[in-house]
């Protein structure tokens, strides 16, 4: 079977089953209901949503794709529809960034509103590299494995059989980390009877394969992957035997059952037919779950998380979804269950805690009034010039507060960021001006806020801002990557205390010209190298022999790590070994 996922992406595989609470809400019981859609034409929404790393970092210029209509974030990673044409039952989010696995959220349509999604994107590191004729075996830290067999690749657009170098990346998830949810394009399936259903997920393996050129690659007719899952801890002694299997389907917006996985000690494997979005987890029928949420004046509450957990609270079970800009909710739930529903806000703060039970069928719970706390202002706006006292015209102005990071665009030299923080005690924010025109930037200004208006008055950008860089000799050459010609990018890798950059150079943003993951602690000192691969042009190399990273400066968030190597590196092609040493000055993100 082809799976049309491949299309547009990767190799998602899932296994299935699943945070504290506060105040009571006030649960209104009311005859009326939200009017779900029907019928099979397409009904007109709009829709808003973030883009964000792991780390809550906003994700600028990242590709989303909603219907037929595409559009890209902006310098916050916000996205918007005004008008988009979906169908009545589901809709689907696509969402594509540079060095980032692509992410899939579905969500249930209520026609003539403005639905809200917000997506985290995982880094995507240095991965497996293979000879397609040899087959390989990649086995992740987490104990995830997949496993591709000799000569059983084709290249996905073409059909054609493809004997050349695959490029794979992988991360995995499991049911006991706590952003396993924010993976998994919701729990709404069919099984083989063709019966919708509720899944519940164990844990994930997310792969993405591609050739030299970047193309995405496929298993030929015929030929068959082995994939290894790994069962999460809590949930091992009592995982069955035999399990089902899932592909997520994007034309539907659904998960489709499969074939089986079979338990194999703290693992369930299984043999795939194709690269798609795959899941093993245990269903359950489905019953939607509808109601309105509001403050405890009556004002609908917009935007607002919703999720299912236990009955005892202990156990999650539901990906995010979130209220319309009416404050309705519509989602898929598990039936004839007891559960506890939760309304969060954006600070993550439980608004309320309900418990609920479902019935065989669709389960209207009325208005839920939750404790929303009123909103902490903060406005803060200056102007930016550049050395020679001119406005600076094209540029933004970035802000680390409250852990998280926004951007504010310059315009005709002026700057504005309004937000609401989750406190209103005082802390201290940093605040930098970019200009991008000059390719400079400001002094970093440290000041204590806390909510109100702040006028910054005038950033002076003087500063050169190329100074991230990655200078490398190989063979005796000089080479230098630097930003902003080129995209320096520093991520923390899957293991404890891991630390990982990549480089992706503008003429092929698609493929990492350099990638460094080194193990140790936020600290100056010698590390272990874990993974050091390099590609220019047709030369891909990887590091011979053990190799040790010193580190002469780890900042903090915002700041520099900066270091310096020397070793050995083997060309994948002849197999030679060639003197290579590098050092790099790159900005910690996380």
């Amino acid at each position: 079977m082809s799976n049309p996922i491949i299309r547009i992406g990767g190799m998602v595989l899932f296994c299935a089953v699943l945070l504290s609470a506060c105040s009571k809400p006030d649960q209104e019981a009311e005859p009326q209901s939200i009017e779900k859609p029907t019928g099979t034409g397409l009904v007109t929404i709009s829709l808003q949503g973030r883009v964000t790393d792991e780390f809550s970092a906003p994700i600028a210029g990242a590709l989303v794709r909603s219907g037929n209509d595409i559009t890209t974030t902006d310098i916050n990673g916000n996205y918007r529809f005004s008008t988009l044409r979906v169908k009545p039952t589901s809709g689907l989010v696509e969402v594509s960034g540079n060095g980032y696995f692509r992410d899939y959220q579905r969500f249930d349509v209520l026609p003539e509103s403005e639905h809200f999604i917000r997506m985290k994107l995982v880094p995507r590191e240095s991965g497996l590299q293979f000879a397609a004729g040899s087959g390989a075996v990649y086995t992740l830290a987490s104990g995830s494995r997949l496993q591709f067999g000799a000569d059983a690749m084709k290249d996905e657009a073409n059909g054609q059989p493809y004997s050349g170098t695959v490029q794979a990346h992988a991360f995995s998830r499991d049911a006991d980390d706590a952003s396993f949810h924010s993976v998994i394009p919701g729990s709404k399936g069919t099984d083989l009877d063709k019966k919708p259903v509720s899944i519940q997920f164990l844990s994930a393996l997310v792969t993405e394969l591609t050739g030299t050129a970047g193309q995405q690659l496929q298993l030929s007719a015929g030929k068959a992957a082995s994939v290894q899952f790994p069962i999460p801890a809590s949930k091992l002694s009592n995982a069955p035997q035999v399990i089902s299997l899932w592909y997520f389907d994007p034309i539907s917006s659904e998960w489709k059952e499969e074939g089986k996985a079979r338990k194999e000690g703290n693992y369930y494997t299984a043999q795939v037919p194709h690269f798609s979005t795959w899941a093993c987890g245990i269903a359950q029928p489905a019953a939607p779950l509808k109601a309105s949420i509001t403050d405890v004046s009556g004002t609908a509450l917009s935007y607002v998380r919703i999720q299912l957990y236990s009955a005892d609270g202990n156990e999650m079970l539901s990906s995010p979804v979130h209220t319309n800009d009416k404050g309705q909710l519509l989602m898929n739930a598990p039936s004839n269950r007891a559960m506890e529903i939760r309304i969060i806000n954006n600070c993550d703060e439980v608004l309320s805690a309900q418990k609920i039970n479902t019935g065989s069928a669709e389960s209207w719970l009325g208005t839920i009034k939750a404790g929303a706390n009123a909103a902490n202002n903060l406005l803060i706006q200056g102007k930016v010039q550049n050395c020679k006292a001119a406005q600076v015209y094209n540029g933004w102005v970035k802000i680390t507060i409250d852990g998280q990071t926004h951007k504010a665009k310059i315009v005709n030299g002026n700057f504005e960021l309004s937000l609401n923080r989750c406190y209103n005690t005082n802390t201290y924010a940093k605040i930098t001006a970019v200009d991008e025109d000059g390719n400079m930037e400001s002094n970093t200004v440290t000041m204590e806020v806390s909510t109100g208006k702040i006028d910054l008055g005038t950033l002076s950008t003087c500063n050169k801002r190329n100074m991230q860089y990655i200078s490398y000799t190989m063979n005796g050459t000089n080479y230098l990557l630097q930003a902003p010609t080129d995209s320096l990018i520093q991520t923390i890798g899957t293991a404890s205390k891991s630390y990982t950059i990549n480089c992706y150079k503008t003429s092929d943003p698609s493929t990492i010209a350099f990638s460094l993951s080194f193990s140790g602690e936020a600290n100056p000192g010698e590390y272990p190298v874990t993974t050091l691969k390099f590609s220019q042009n047709k030369t891909q190399l990887t590091n011979s022999g053990a190799w040790l990273v010193k580190i002469t400066s780890f900042g903090k968030v915002g700041e520099f790590i900066e270091g310096n190597a020397s070793g050995s590196m083997r060309d994948q092609t002849s197999n030679r070994t060639l003197p290579f040493n590098f050092r790099f000055k790159v900005i910690r993100n996380q």
